[in-house]
Protein backbone atom coordinates (compact mmCIF):
# COMPACT_ATOMS: atom_id res chain seq x y z
CA UNK A 1 0.00 0.00 0.00
CA UNK A 2 1.41 3.58 -1.02
CA UNK A 3 2.58 6.01 1.61
CA UNK A 4 0.27 8.72 -0.36
CA UNK A 5 -2.79 6.77 0.28
CA UNK A 6 -2.21 5.76 3.55
CA UNK A 7 -1.74 9.40 4.39
CA UNK A 8 -5.01 10.05 2.99
CA UNK A 9 -6.93 6.93 4.87
CA UNK A 10 -5.90 7.68 8.08
CA UNK A 11 -7.29 10.94 8.80
CA UNK A 12 -10.24 9.90 6.58
CA UNK A 13 -10.98 6.67 8.39
CA UNK A 14 -10.64 9.18 11.96
CA UNK A 15 -12.88 12.01 10.40
CA UNK A 16 -15.40 9.40 9.77
CA UNK A 17 -15.09 8.17 13.15
CA UNK A 18 -15.54 11.01 15.04
CA UNK A 19 -18.67 12.03 12.91
CA UNK A 20 -20.14 8.54 13.53
CA UNK A 21 -19.01 8.66 17.32
CA UNK A 22 -20.96 11.85 17.68
CA UNK A 23 -24.25 11.27 15.54
CA UNK A 24 -24.78 7.54 16.99
CA UNK A 25 -24.32 9.32 20.97
CA UNK A 26 -26.57 11.99 20.16
CA UNK A 27 -29.22 9.65 18.56
CA UNK A 28 -28.97 7.74 21.50
CA UNK A 29 -29.41 10.53 23.77
CA UNK A 30 -32.97 12.41 21.44
CA UNK A 31 -34.71 8.89 21.69
CA UNK A 32 -34.02 7.66 18.14
CA UNK A 33 -31.88 4.61 19.15
CA UNK A 34 -33.25 3.88 21.77
CA UNK A 35 -33.90 -0.33 21.37
CA UNK A 36 -30.38 -2.01 21.76
CA UNK A 37 -31.51 -3.56 18.29
CA UNK A 38 -31.46 -0.05 16.79
CA UNK A 39 -28.41 0.98 18.23
CA UNK A 40 -27.00 -2.32 17.15
CA UNK A 41 -27.92 -1.61 13.51
CA UNK A 42 -26.72 1.40 13.37
CA UNK A 43 -23.48 0.56 14.98
CA UNK A 44 -22.57 -1.98 12.57
CA UNK A 45 -23.90 0.23 9.50
CA UNK A 46 -21.18 2.79 10.67
CA UNK A 47 -18.66 0.29 11.08
CA UNK A 48 -18.97 -1.76 7.92
CA UNK A 49 -19.37 1.15 5.40
CA UNK A 50 -15.78 2.54 5.69
CA UNK A 51 -14.60 -0.55 5.61
CA UNK A 52 -16.83 -1.38 2.48
CA UNK A 53 -15.27 1.64 0.97
CA UNK A 54 -11.67 0.87 1.41
CA UNK A 55 -11.98 -2.29 0.41
CA UNK A 56 -13.88 -1.10 -3.03
CA UNK A 57 -11.22 1.29 -3.42
CA UNK A 58 -8.21 -1.27 -2.90
CA UNK A 59 -10.42 -3.24 -5.51
CA UNK A 60 -11.35 -0.60 -7.90
CA UNK A 61 -8.19 0.38 -8.87
CA UNK A 62 -6.74 -3.08 -9.63
CA UNK A 63 -9.77 -5.15 -11.06
CA UNK A 64 -13.60 -4.42 -12.95
CA UNK A 65 -16.25 -6.20 -10.52
CA UNK A 66 -20.07 -5.11 -10.91
CA UNK A 67 -20.41 -6.31 -7.02
CA UNK A 68 -17.44 -4.06 -6.14
CA UNK A 69 -18.62 -1.09 -8.19
CA UNK A 70 -22.02 -1.69 -6.30
CA UNK A 71 -20.90 -1.97 -2.66
CA UNK A 72 -18.52 1.20 -3.93
CA UNK A 73 -21.48 2.98 -4.79
CA UNK A 74 -23.39 2.11 -1.65
CA UNK A 75 -20.70 3.09 0.60
CA UNK A 76 -19.55 6.55 -1.20
CA UNK A 77 -23.45 7.48 -1.41
CA UNK A 78 -23.18 7.63 2.88
CA UNK A 79 -20.68 9.68 3.06
CA UNK A 80 -23.01 13.18 2.63
CA UNK A 81 -25.38 11.56 4.06
CA UNK A 82 -22.94 11.04 7.11
CA UNK A 83 -22.16 14.87 6.72
CA UNK A 84 -25.43 16.06 6.96
CA UNK A 85 -26.66 13.99 10.37
CA UNK A 86 -23.57 15.26 11.30
CA UNK A 87 -24.25 18.60 11.26
CA UNK A 88 -28.08 17.93 12.05
CA UNK A 89 -26.49 16.63 15.59
CA UNK A 90 -24.69 19.44 16.28
CA UNK A 91 -27.33 21.86 15.25
CA UNK A 92 -29.87 19.60 17.81
CA UNK A 93 -27.14 19.53 20.18
CA UNK A 94 -26.82 23.32 19.90
CA UNK A 95 -30.75 23.24 20.60
CA UNK A 96 -31.03 21.03 23.23
CA UNK A 97 -28.27 22.96 25.04
CA UNK A 98 -30.02 26.76 24.50
CA UNK A 99 -33.41 24.62 25.91
CA UNK A 100 -31.96 23.53 28.92
CA UNK A 101 -29.70 26.32 29.46
CA UNK A 102 -33.20 29.11 29.47
CA UNK A 103 -35.18 26.49 31.65
CA UNK A 104 -37.40 25.82 28.84
CA UNK A 105 -36.40 21.66 27.56
CA UNK A 106 -37.87 20.50 24.88
CA UNK A 107 -38.41 17.04 23.26
CA UNK A 108 -35.61 16.54 20.55
CA UNK A 109 -36.77 13.70 19.18
CA UNK A 110 -38.99 14.78 16.91
CA UNK A 111 -36.68 17.27 15.42
CA UNK A 112 -34.19 14.40 15.07
CA UNK A 113 -36.66 12.65 12.66
CA UNK A 114 -36.44 16.04 10.51
CA UNK A 115 -33.04 15.86 10.51
CA UNK A 116 -32.78 12.36 9.38
CA UNK A 117 -35.73 12.92 6.82
CA UNK A 118 -34.25 16.38 5.61
CA UNK A 119 -30.13 14.40 5.19
CA UNK A 120 -31.71 11.43 3.41
CA UNK A 121 -33.86 13.74 0.88
CA UNK A 122 -31.50 15.93 0.21
CA UNK A 123 -28.86 13.49 -0.54
CA UNK A 124 -31.91 11.87 -3.12
CA UNK A 125 -32.06 14.90 -4.18
CA UNK A 126 -28.53 15.61 -4.74
CA UNK A 127 -28.07 12.14 -6.72
CA UNK A 128 -30.91 13.13 -8.85
CA UNK A 129 -29.25 16.56 -9.79
CA UNK A 130 -26.09 14.94 -10.67
CA UNK A 131 -27.43 13.29 -13.48
CA UNK A 132 -29.32 16.21 -15.48
CA UNK A 133 -26.21 18.65 -17.23
CA UNK A 134 -27.00 21.93 -17.48
CA UNK A 135 -25.64 24.15 -20.79
CA UNK A 136 -23.84 27.32 -19.59
CA UNK A 137 -22.86 30.04 -22.04
CA UNK A 138 -20.73 32.77 -21.90
CA UNK A 139 -19.70 35.17 -24.57
CA UNK A 140 -15.88 35.83 -24.66
CA UNK A 141 -13.85 38.69 -26.01
CA UNK A 142 -10.47 37.97 -25.94
CA UNK A 143 -8.26 40.88 -28.12
CA UNK A 144 -5.58 38.31 -28.31
CA UNK A 145 -7.39 35.03 -29.52
CA UNK A 146 -7.02 34.70 -33.37
CA UNK A 147 -9.88 36.73 -35.15
CA UNK A 148 -10.26 33.60 -37.04
CA UNK A 149 -12.95 32.19 -34.06
CA UNK A 150 -15.13 34.99 -33.96
CA UNK A 151 -18.25 33.65 -34.16
CA UNK A 152 -17.50 30.46 -33.40
CA UNK A 153 -19.06 27.97 -30.56
CA UNK A 154 -15.77 26.97 -28.48
CA UNK A 155 -17.58 23.98 -26.25
CA UNK A 156 -15.85 23.12 -22.41
CA UNK A 157 -16.74 20.16 -20.55
CA UNK A 158 -14.21 18.62 -18.06
CA UNK A 159 -14.36 16.01 -15.01
CA UNK A 160 -16.65 13.30 -16.53
CA UNK A 161 -15.29 10.50 -14.26
CA UNK A 162 -15.91 7.54 -15.97
CA UNK A 163 -15.58 4.37 -14.65
CA UNK A 164 -17.29 2.85 -11.53
CA UNK A 165 -20.08 5.63 -10.35
CA UNK A 166 -20.76 7.26 -14.41
CA UNK A 167 -20.72 4.79 -17.28
CA UNK A 168 -21.29 5.03 -21.33
CA UNK A 169 -24.68 5.74 -20.92
CA UNK A 170 -23.84 9.09 -18.98
CA UNK A 171 -21.04 9.73 -21.65
CA UNK A 172 -23.43 8.96 -24.33
CA UNK A 173 -25.81 11.96 -22.18
CA UNK A 174 -22.91 14.45 -22.16
CA UNK A 175 -22.15 13.88 -25.91
CA UNK A 176 -25.72 14.24 -26.91
CA UNK A 177 -25.98 18.12 -25.48
CA UNK A 178 -22.61 18.37 -26.49
CA UNK A 179 -23.80 18.01 -30.11
CA UNK A 180 -26.50 19.81 -29.64
CA UNK A 181 -24.63 23.01 -29.22
CA UNK A 182 -23.11 22.72 -33.08
CA UNK A 183 -19.80 23.17 -31.56
CA UNK A 184 -16.59 24.36 -33.57
CA UNK A 185 -14.06 22.84 -31.17
CA UNK A 186 -14.93 20.56 -28.10
CA UNK A 187 -11.89 21.12 -25.17
CA UNK A 188 -11.72 18.63 -22.52
CA UNK A 189 -10.27 19.76 -19.05
CA UNK A 190 -9.05 16.52 -17.59
CA UNK A 191 -10.86 14.24 -15.14
CA UNK A 192 -12.54 12.70 -18.29
CA UNK A 193 -11.75 9.30 -16.24
CA UNK A 194 -12.18 8.71 -12.11
CA UNK A 195 -8.97 6.28 -11.82
CA UNK A 196 -10.61 2.92 -11.33
CA UNK A 197 -10.00 0.09 -13.71
CA UNK A 198 -13.21 -0.22 -16.03
CA UNK A 199 -13.70 -1.17 -19.55
CA UNK A 200 -12.25 2.08 -20.99
CA UNK A 201 -13.38 1.08 -24.83
CA UNK A 202 -17.29 0.84 -23.82
CA UNK A 203 -17.12 3.84 -21.70
CA UNK A 204 -14.98 5.88 -23.91
CA UNK A 205 -16.55 4.91 -27.61
CA UNK A 206 -19.54 7.67 -27.48
CA UNK A 207 -16.67 10.23 -27.81
CA UNK A 208 -16.49 8.94 -31.38
CA UNK A 209 -19.79 10.22 -32.32
CA UNK A 210 -18.92 13.99 -31.26
CA UNK A 211 -19.69 16.17 -34.19
CA UNK A 212 -17.03 19.32 -34.18
CA UNK A 213 -15.73 21.36 -36.83
CA UNK A 214 -11.93 21.25 -35.29
CA UNK A 215 -12.41 17.94 -33.30
CA UNK A 216 -11.82 17.57 -29.29
CA UNK A 217 -8.71 18.02 -27.41
CA UNK A 218 -8.31 16.67 -24.32
CA UNK A 219 -6.07 17.05 -21.49
CA UNK A 220 -5.44 14.78 -18.33
CA UNK A 221 -5.74 15.64 -14.85
CA UNK A 222 -4.78 14.12 -11.33
CA UNK A 223 -7.78 11.44 -11.92
CA UNK A 224 -5.58 10.28 -14.52
CA UNK A 225 -2.94 9.84 -12.37
CA UNK A 226 -4.88 7.52 -10.07
CA UNK A 227 -5.57 5.03 -12.82
CA UNK A 228 -3.21 1.31 -12.82
CA UNK A 229 -3.17 1.06 -16.64
CA UNK A 230 -2.30 4.19 -18.39
CA UNK A 231 -0.96 1.73 -21.02
CA UNK A 232 -4.24 0.34 -21.59
CA UNK A 233 -6.12 3.94 -21.54
CA UNK A 234 -4.31 6.55 -23.55
CA UNK A 235 -3.86 4.42 -26.56
CA UNK A 236 -7.70 4.45 -26.77
CA UNK A 237 -8.52 8.30 -25.50
CA UNK A 238 -5.74 9.01 -28.36
CA UNK A 239 -8.10 7.04 -30.78
CA UNK A 240 -10.87 9.47 -30.12
CA UNK A 241 -9.06 12.73 -29.10
CA UNK A 242 -6.18 14.74 -29.93
CA UNK A 243 -4.65 14.27 -26.61
CA UNK A 244 -3.11 16.87 -25.35
CA UNK A 245 0.19 15.87 -22.59
CA UNK A 246 2.78 18.84 -22.10
CA UNK A 247 2.34 19.73 -25.57
CA UNK A 248 0.33 21.46 -28.50
CA UNK A 249 -1.16 21.51 -32.00
CA UNK A 250 -2.51 23.88 -33.92
CA UNK A 251 -5.85 24.19 -35.28
CA UNK A 252 -7.59 27.89 -36.83
CA UNK A 253 -4.66 29.33 -36.57
CA UNK A 254 -4.62 29.16 -32.85
CA UNK A 255 -1.63 27.13 -30.67
CA UNK A 256 -3.76 24.92 -28.42
CA UNK A 257 -1.37 23.83 -25.62
CA UNK A 258 -2.63 21.15 -22.77
CA UNK A 259 -1.08 20.98 -19.72
CA UNK A 260 -0.83 18.20 -17.69
CA UNK A 261 -1.73 18.09 -14.04
CA UNK A 262 1.22 18.59 -11.60
CA UNK A 263 1.34 20.38 -8.41
CA UNK A 264 3.67 23.15 -8.55
CA UNK A 265 4.72 26.65 -8.41
CA UNK A 266 3.38 29.57 -11.02
CA UNK A 267 7.24 29.84 -12.22
CA UNK A 268 7.18 25.67 -12.65
CA UNK A 269 3.96 25.99 -14.99
CA UNK A 270 5.47 28.71 -16.64
CA UNK A 271 8.40 26.75 -17.32
CA UNK A 272 6.29 24.07 -18.74
CA UNK A 273 4.94 26.55 -21.07
CA UNK A 274 7.81 27.48 -22.54
CA UNK A 275 9.13 24.02 -23.19
CA UNK A 276 6.16 23.12 -24.83
CA UNK A 277 6.83 25.47 -27.71
CA UNK A 278 4.54 29.14 -26.30
CA UNK A 279 4.82 32.05 -28.04
CA UNK A 280 3.53 35.22 -27.09
CA UNK A 281 2.87 36.53 -30.30
CA UNK A 282 1.02 33.60 -31.83
CA UNK A 283 -2.22 33.32 -30.09
CA UNK A 284 -2.87 30.42 -27.75
CA UNK A 285 -5.68 28.48 -25.96
CA UNK A 286 -4.26 26.36 -22.67
CA UNK A 287 -6.02 23.72 -21.07
CA UNK A 288 -5.08 23.41 -17.24
CA UNK A 289 -6.83 21.07 -15.04
CA UNK A 290 -6.68 22.91 -11.95
CA UNK A 291 -6.95 26.29 -12.04
CA UNK A 292 -4.60 27.49 -9.32
CA UNK A 293 -1.75 28.71 -11.78
CA UNK A 294 -4.18 30.13 -14.13
CA UNK A 295 -2.63 33.32 -13.51
CA UNK A 296 0.46 32.35 -14.16
CA UNK A 297 -0.76 31.63 -17.54
CA UNK A 298 -2.67 34.80 -17.87
CA UNK A 299 0.20 36.87 -16.88
CA UNK A 300 2.20 34.84 -19.60
CA UNK A 301 0.37 36.16 -22.53
CA UNK A 302 -2.34 33.47 -23.19
CA UNK A 303 -5.29 34.23 -24.64
CA UNK A 304 -7.77 32.05 -23.28
CA UNK A 305 -7.18 29.65 -20.56
CA UNK A 306 -9.88 27.14 -19.88
CA UNK A 307 -10.14 24.74 -16.40
CA UNK A 308 -11.74 22.24 -14.12
CA UNK A 309 -10.89 20.24 -11.07
CA UNK A 310 -12.82 22.32 -8.43
CA UNK A 311 -16.27 20.81 -9.28
CA UNK A 312 -17.30 23.83 -7.19
CA UNK A 313 -17.27 21.95 -4.10
CA UNK A 314 -19.76 19.45 -5.74
CA UNK A 315 -21.95 19.52 -2.52
CA UNK A 316 -22.42 21.35 0.34
CA UNK A 317 -20.89 22.41 2.50
CA UNK A 318 -17.77 21.59 0.64
CA UNK A 319 -18.62 24.14 -1.56
CA UNK A 320 -18.07 26.67 0.70
CA UNK A 321 -14.49 24.99 1.28
CA UNK A 322 -13.43 25.16 -2.40
CA UNK A 323 -14.60 28.36 -2.89
CA UNK A 324 -12.25 29.67 -0.06
CA UNK A 325 -9.46 27.99 -1.44
CA UNK A 326 -9.54 28.68 -5.28
CA UNK A 327 -11.72 32.26 -4.73
CA UNK A 328 -12.23 33.66 -8.09
CA UNK A 329 -11.37 30.87 -10.30
CA UNK A 330 -13.10 28.62 -8.20
CA UNK A 331 -15.82 28.96 -10.96
CA UNK A 332 -16.82 31.01 -14.56
CA UNK A 333 -15.30 33.63 -16.67
CA UNK A 334 -12.39 35.84 -15.65
CA UNK A 335 -10.38 38.17 -17.69
CA UNK A 336 -7.61 39.54 -16.52
CA UNK A 337 -8.14 43.27 -17.82
CA UNK A 338 -10.34 45.11 -19.58
CA UNK A 339 -7.35 46.09 -22.06
CA UNK A 340 -6.62 43.17 -24.51
CA UNK A 341 -5.84 40.84 -22.07
CA UNK A 342 -6.27 37.24 -21.87
CA UNK A 343 -9.64 35.12 -20.13
CA UNK A 344 -9.69 32.20 -18.10
CA UNK A 345 -12.95 30.05 -17.92
CA UNK A 346 -13.21 27.63 -15.08
CA UNK A 347 -16.18 24.93 -15.31
CA UNK A 348 -18.23 23.48 -12.50
CA UNK A 349 -17.73 19.80 -14.52
CA UNK A 350 -20.26 17.57 -15.67
CA UNK A 351 -19.51 14.79 -13.61
CA UNK A 352 -19.03 13.57 -10.26
CA UNK A 353 -15.67 12.64 -8.09
CA UNK A 354 -16.44 9.75 -5.29
CA UNK A 355 -20.13 10.43 -4.35
CA UNK A 356 -22.70 10.65 -7.11
CA UNK A 357 -24.37 13.81 -5.69
CA UNK A 358 -24.71 17.45 -6.57
CA UNK A 359 -25.99 19.85 -4.30
CA UNK A 360 -25.84 23.75 -4.22
CA UNK A 361 -23.55 23.36 -7.67
CA UNK A 362 -25.42 21.82 -11.13
CA UNK A 363 -23.39 19.41 -13.54
CA UNK A 364 -22.30 21.71 -16.71
CA UNK A 365 -21.25 21.95 -20.25
CA UNK A 366 -20.04 25.27 -21.15
CA UNK A 367 -20.36 26.82 -24.54
CA UNK A 368 -18.19 29.71 -25.32
CA UNK A 369 -19.34 32.24 -27.65
CA UNK A 370 -16.29 33.88 -29.82
CA UNK A 371 -17.02 37.25 -30.35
Amino acid sequence: MKLGFLLFLIPFLALIALTSFVIFKVGVVFGILRTPLARHIVGWIFTLLPVVLMVTMVIGNKYYSIINSFLYDIAVTWLPILIYLFLGAVLLSLINLVAVWTGHPINMFPLSVVVIVISFGATLFGIINATMPRIVSYDINSPTLSPMWSGKNIVLVSDTHLGVVRSSHFMQKVVNKINGQNPDLVLIAGDIIDGPVFNYAKGLAPLANIKSTFGVVYTPGNHEAYNREPEKFYPIVKLLTTTLVDSKTELNGTNIIGLDYKPESFEATVARLGNVGFDKNVPTIALLHDPKNTDALLAAGVSLVVSGHTHCGQFFPINLLVKRIYKKHTYGVFEQDKNGGGVSVTTCGVGTAMSPLRLGTNPEIVVLHIK
